[in-house]
């Protein structure tokens, strides 16, 4: 067995990795990865393909991607190629999408708060006024374009 093929302590892996032992544990348990094989004293052996794979894991999670679509886009590299990279245009094409709506919603609360910025009361003159908490949170409300999205209330 040459170096590149040895298998390594979870420690080891943790640390070239940058993911922690609980976090190996819990991708395992998942079934993210393989199980690995145990030394004679019980302690988890990684082979190179393994760590790997949760680089790969971590990378996918850095782009958005939840554990469950990084599990299928595993499933589908399984099936070929074609199969793999079919389904992660597709994911990607819906993240991308996603995330439109999302930086639109950022940038009405942005402007929601640049308005109670500009709206900020002195501390002289709350305190001369009753306020439940926060004066600078209660004095107004953020001018919201739409209001309700959706029939569900952005909170």
């Amino acid at each position: 067995m040459g170096p590149k093929d040895e298998l390594r302590q979870i420690g080891d892996v943790a640390k070239e990795t940058g993911l922690s032992i609980d976090t190996i544990r819990y991708y395992e348990k998942l079934g993210l990865v393989g199980k690995p094989v145990r030394s004679e004293g019980g302690f988890r052996l990684y082979s190179r393909q393994s760590v790997e794979k949760l680089k790969f894991i971590k990378k996918a999670q850095s782009l958005g991607l939840k554990l469950s679509e990084v599990k299928e886009i595993i499933r589908q590299s399984e099936r070929g190629l074609e199969s793999c990279c079919s389904y992660v245009g597709e994911l990607f094409r819906k993240k991308l999408e996603e995330l439109e709506v999302k930086m639109s919603e950022l940038r009405e609360v942005k402007r929601g708060l640049k308005n109670l910025m500009k709206q900020w009361i002195p501390l002289e003159k709350a305190k001369t006024k009753h306020f439940v908490v926060c004066p600078q949170i209660e004095v107004g409300r953020p001018k919201r374009k739409r209001g309700k999205e959706n029939g569900k209330n952005k909170s």
